[in-house]
Parts: structure tokens; sequence; C-alpha cells
């Protein structure tokens, strides 16, 4: 009935083509070719050219999320060790000038409409809201990419398949570039091992064994946090699915319901709810969560990193990669920051939502006069030695080749160089090292040798009894119309809802899940039930 992925069986979309990289990362000249794709001659796209370019330069301007968390030390996000490569391999090849237009990572919707609206938006943006890339094509705002991939993308097309680029097809045309997935886990819960050791506590492995160690934690206080503790924290819609889900009747839930339904009348979402709203009342989340929820993860981690917080639902393996793991050592040599995945329902499965295999959506709008660079750009990027580069920085100084796999080097010029690096390379979302061999990309994704075991448990957690949701080709247009509100709805009545005194719960609930099907909730559901119905043969 649903697609279930356990372990590591369904971590990865593997397409299976032609290995893109050889064991030994150092090959310069001939990669397009040994991977099957055309020399940079035809294709256009490589760093070596065979004339010097003539007349003036383009400027090719490219989205960057801003994510306020640039490492003490480290260069700025514009002018770094990944924008030099990208300006040095590619724009000065191919007479181009590569300019960064930065975006605050939490406000990223809101100013790319502004931007998109105005006619100011750079050559290449991007986003991972679907209804978001829906309306832009409704508008008539975005450039088809189809022929230029054919004519300039043939290594871009190799690394994602097509499976992945299927995704950005809307109205029969390529209007977007999916990036490719190589994980599919989203979110794991980490709680502190130590904490537990030091109360005699068991790994919590069931949501009420979950809700006993949290009371645990704010009764006992361990570590030295004192009243300041905070036993869960990182509170917001998206993270806290994984708790939600475990209340869902999922005997009680068809596909058709996965797909049309608002989370919010699903059978047992109140009670999650009820249950976040229990924690809440008892100060076992953090108080402050509406201040911070989906504008800054920095206090988050500063208080992580101080000792205050007993657990967390994180992006998965999100404290490896944005370095605050480390952090947390550093401040406490016996901290022990561990995976778990507590939240069991009544089958005794612990469901949390996945991803598809395709990521972000790279998008080239209407105004831009630059779509051809801007697929040169991706292809080029595509290539295995700007792969390696882009993920791993420098060899020798970021990361070492072990048996066909980079492994992060424990310094600061790798902390300083990697910790956002999938924002320069945007084609993939995780770790890649090859097109067929799964194993290899689970080890590039664990190559920091400090937290190689936290990052497999990590990915384990976060794909065991993983839920992905149906979809449909068809434009939902409703969901067009209503995503903004609807998603400002979503957030303000999460707030209402955990913060409700409890004797106010019921109450609250029902009113504003009744407003939120009044402001678009009930035309989205119905449109996608009749979606589903047609595609489906209902």
């Amino acid at each position: 009935m649903f697609n279930w992925r356990k372990g590591f069986a369904g971590l990865l979309a593997v397409v299976m083509t032609a290995a893109l990289l050889a064991a030994c990362g150092g090959n310069k000249g001939n990669d397009a070719q040994a991977s099957g794709s055309p020399p940079p001659s035809a294709s256009a796209s490589g760093p070596e050219k065979s004339e010097p370019p003539k007349g003036d330069p383009i400027t090719l301007r490219i989205e960057l999320f801003d994510r306020n968390n640039t490492p003490a030390g480290a260069p700025p996000i514009t002018d770094n060790f990944m924008t030099q490569y990208i300006q040095k391999n590619f724009g000065d090849p191919n007479n181009i000038k590569v300019e960064f237009v930065t975006v605050p990572r939490s406000q990223e919707i809101d100013k790319l409409n502004v931007l998109m609206a105005a006619n100011q938006a750079p050559d290449l943006v991007f986003t991972y809201d679907t209804p978001t890339v829906r309306k832009y094509v409704k508008d008539g705002g975005l450039t088809d990419l189809g022929p230029l991939l054919e004519q300039y993308g043939q290594n871009l097309k190799k690394v994602l398949g097509d499976e992945v680029l299927e995704y950005g097809v809307f109205e029969g045309k390529q209007y977007a570039i999916p990036a490719r997935r190589i994980l599919l886990p989203q979110t794991t819960t980490i709680i502190r091992g130590d904490w537990l050791e030091e109360l005699g506590l068991p790994v919590p492995t069931t949501t009420e064994q979950f809700y006993n160690t949290l009371k645990a934690f704010k009764e006992k206080k361990p570590g030295n946090a004192g009243d300041k503790i905070i036993p869960y924290g990182y509170i917001d819609y998206f993270h806290t699915h994984p708790l939600v889900y475990s209340f869902w009747e999922w005997d009680k839930i068809s596909d058709e319901d996965l797909f049309a339904n608002p989370e919010w009348l699903m059978p047992g979402n109140k009670e999650g709810f009820r249950f976040l709203n229990k924690l809440y009342n008892e100060g076992l989340i953090d108080p402050d969560f509406p201040l911070t929820m989906n504008k800054d993860t920095t206090q988050f981690q500063k208080d992580l990193i101080n000792g205050r917080i007993g657990a967390a639902t994180t992006n998965t393996n999100e404290p490896v990669y944005q370095g605050y793991l480390a952090e947390v050592q550093k401040a406490n040599p016996n901290a022990k920051l561990i995976p778990i995945d507590p939240f069991s329902d009544s089958r005794g499965k612990h469901p949390k939502p996945v991803y598809t295999p395709n990521g972000i959506y790279l998008l080239v709008p209407k105004a831009s006069k630059n779509a051809e660079a801007v697929i040169k750009y991706l292809d080029w990027m595509a290539l295995p030695e700007n792969i390696i580069a882009l993920q791993n920085g420098i060899e020798g100084e970021t990361y070492e080749m072990v048996n066909g796999v980079p492994q992060t080097l424990d310094n600061d010029k790798a902390k300083q160089t990697l910790y956002n690096y999938t924002d320069y390379l945007m084609i993939l979302n995780g770790k890649f090292v090859s097109l067929t061999d799964e194993k290899l990309n689970i080890a590039a994704n664990a190559s920091d040798p400090n937290f190689k075991d936290f990052t497999v448990a990590s990915i384990e957690a976060g794909s065991n009894d993983g839920v992905t949701k149906p979809t449909v080709t068809a434009a939902i247009e409703s969901e067009i119309k209503y995503a903004t509100t609807l998603k400002e709805k979503d957030d303000e009545i999460f707030v209402k809802v955990v913060t409700a005194k409890p004797s106010d719960f019921d109450k609250v609930y029902d009113k504003e899940v009744q407003d939120y099907m009044k402001i678009g909730g009930q035309a989205v559901m119905d449109e996608k039930r009749a979606a589903y119905r047609a595609e489906k043969g209902q």
C-alpha cells in the first residue's frame, strides 16, 4: 500500500548506467571521454577550449543560499575556494564572469517571488517547493531547458538520469533541472548518549520511552545545564513529522488519502499534536521555539554545543555536514550524541517521511538571456573532477582518496571550506562517487573518519520504515493558487495548537483546521482527489 523503505535498501536512487568515477580521483584531461561523454569541443562545457574566447565576457548570475552559518575564520560565501574554483575552471575558460547572488535560506521563496515578479532574478535560481515551480510555469516565467539540455547537457543527463529529470517536466517541457538526491532520508532523531548513561537509562525505542526519557532529563538535570536544560529541541512543523506519524492510524489511510489529504485531517494527527502540546506544557520542549522556527537554527546549535539540549530531530546527518557535532565534542569531549529511532506506532513500525529521488529544482527565469550558459555550467559541474573538487575541496589539504572514496581530513581548512558544499554543487544532494555502486556513495557520505559510525547510523535510522507520498503528473491549480497561504497557515496552526492550554487544545485544533480548509485547503484536497483518481484509473 505504501512505499516503505527499510535500512539501506531504499537509500539511493541508483541509475544503472556506466560508472562515473574510477577508483582514483586524479584524472583531469580525459574524464569526459572516459565516461562516454562528448569531448569538450562537442559539449562546449569542459574547462578546456581549443582557442581563447573572444569578445566581452558575459556575467552569469547564480543564486546562493545564505545560511548564516559561516565558521569562524572562514572566508565569505561569495569569495572562497568554491567560488574561486568555479571562476577559474568554468568562468575563465568560457569567457564568463560568475557572480553569486545571496538569498537568506529562511526567506528563499519570498525573496525569489519578489525577484521573479520584478524580472530581476539571477540567471540560475532554485527552490524545493513544487507549487512555486508550477506557479512560475503557469505564469510563463521559466525557460524551457529541454533543447539546451540535449545540446549542451550530456554529462548532466548521465549523472541525473531519466528518473530524476522526469520530475522537472511540467506541461510536457523540461522547465526545471532537479538535483539528484543521493540519500533519501529526511530527518533523524539524536540524543545525548552520555546523559542516558549518567541516568542509567536505555536508548528509547518507542514514543512512550522517549517521553519518559525527556521527563527524566528535566527532573534529574544530567550534564551541567541545570535549570536551563531543554529536553527536546529543534521544534518546527517539518522536523516533528516522525513523532506525529507515530500517532497516525495507518490502517485507515489509503494512498489517495496520503496524496490528497492535508495532514491536519489524517486519522491520528490530532493525537500526535496533543502529545506535542503535552510536551510543551510540561516544559519538555524549547519554550521559545515560535521565535526561531523556520528562521534561524544557530540558536539551536549554540544550545546543543553548550550542553543544554538532550534530544532533537534534525535533518539526517546534519550535525556532521554542518559541523556542529564536532563543536559539541570540542566543547565537551565526554559528550556522546547518538542517532536513535524512537517514534513507534501501534503496529510497532517507525514511519517517517523520506524524499523522492529528486532534490532541489534548478530553474532559469524567462527573463534571463543566459540559459545556454546555465546549462553549460551545470554540465561542467557534472564532470567527475569537478564533482570531487566541489564536494571535497583540495586533495591533500581537505581530503585524501581512500579506496576510491574521498575522505575528509580533520583540520581547520576542511571545516572552513566544506561546510556548505551542497550550495555550490547544486546538481547533487549528498556526496556522490558512483552511478552504479550504492556502497561507495554511502561511504562517501560517511567519509569523515571521526563521525563515520554516526553518519551510517543516522542514515539507517532516517530510512527505517520510510514513507514516500504518491505523486501525480497533473498540475493542481488550486495548490498553485493557495500554496503560500496554506504554508503560512501550517506554521500558524502548528504554533497555536502546540502552545495552547491543554483544556483549550481540542477547541483550538478544530477551529484552526476548519479555517485552513476554508482558505483553500478544501479546494486543494478536492482537486487532488480528482487528479489522483483520473491518473490512477479509479
